[in-house]
């Protein structure tokens, strides 16, 4: 296994101490998640809504062919950050704003048009709340898989970034990085490619912040992924199975150290529309996006830890989905 260069290791240290002394509040607040306008996903916008399907809100209004996505909400329900990519093919950047979608400003560079422009994806909050977490793309493509993949911390002005583990040339895409409460370790998703084996298929791995050592927690015939999400006590890693050939997807959820891994949800109908999960802050409830097994585009959903209590907060013909609880401010 890989490990983290002592200096990088060093630097989250130090990062991950002020956040250790954090915690997120614990009530529930509004849950963000993503509405794409049309059938070709060309163009989205992000939304808030109230657990109980009230006070639905529209934060976002993006250029047209823009899709914004994958909102996470800071500790303490101020702001949040998400990705906003060219539906066209063009480079993704991360974006930062606070929770009514005022102040929105990109935390990546610049991108002129005759440079090698960076990817930015998959942005998350550390504990701290003033750094995030986020994926960066770069290099060469060769059979349609990016050079260089990594996973980078940055400060909220996007400033200060530091590679924290990143992948063999074209071998796979690191993706989704989450940080426990307490900072001592995160789980992301390795996305296998063609150069990988086994080949194009998905995996979480948990890495020790402190020594950079990681571990496989689940298994690869699982194909896990889709934005994981660490509970708040550290205890649980919740997950979409089957990200890659998108036939037969589940909730699950498991211990970061691999045991007692768990199905939450029994969709019977192997094209039941399931996305990715997040935790409520009190670490009760989950909230996903699914069509409830009907095949069609999905809702925001919310059921309890044990799978139990499945329903709808909102139904919209539109497709919604990525979904994140942020806290009550």
């Amino acid at each position: 296994m890989k490990r983290l260069t002592a200096l990088v290791v060093l630097v989250l240290a130090g990062v991950l101490c002020a956040g250790a002394l954090a915690t997120f509040p614990g009530q529930k607040g509004k849950i963000a998640f993503r509405r794409y306008f049309n059938d070709a996903h060309s163009s989205s916008g992000i939304f808030t809504i109230n657990p109980n399907g009230t006070g639905e809100r529209q934060i976002t209004q993006s250029p047209p062919d823009v899709v914004d996505d994958q909102p996470d909400w800071s500790p303490d329900g101020k702001q949040i950050v998400f990705q906003r990519c060219p539906s066209n093919g063009g480079s993704c950047s991360i974006w930062l704003m606070n929770s009514d979608g005022s102040n929105q400003h990109t935390l990546s560079p610049e991108c002129v048009f005759t440079q090698n422009c960076e990817d930015d994806s998959a942005v998350s909050f550390l504990p701290d709340g003033e750094h995030v977490v986020f994926t960066r793309a770069s290099g060469n493509v060769k059979d349609n898989i990016i050079q260089s993949s990594q996973i980078v911390v940055s400060d909220l002005n996007g400033q200060n970034r530091h590679v924290i583990i990143g992948s063999t040339p074209y071998q796979a895409d690191f993706n989704f990085a989450a940080f426990s409460l307490d900072g001592k370790w995160f789980v992301y998703e390795r996305a296998n490619s063609v150069f990988s084996t086994p080949q194009f298929t998905s995996a979480l791995f948990v890495v020790n912040a402190a020594t950079g050592q990681q571990h496989r927690i689940t298994p690869w015939s699982l194909d896990a992924g889709d934005n994981p999400d660490v509970s708040p006590d550290g205890k649980r890693i919740v997950f979409r199975t089957h990200v890659n050939t998108d036939e037969g997807c589940q909730i699950d959820i498991v211990h970061p150290d691999g045991s007692d891994l768990t199905q939450l949800t029994h969709f019977t109908n192997p094209h039941a529309n399931v996305r990715s999960a997040a935790f409520s802050p009190d670490g009760t409830q989950i909230t996903f996006g699914t069509d409830n097994g009907l095949g069609t585009n999905p809702d925001i959903y919310v059921m309890n830890v044990d799978g139990s209590g499945l329903h709808a907060i909102e139904t919209n013909p539109l497709w919604d989905s990525a979904a994140d609880w942020g806290s009550l401010q």
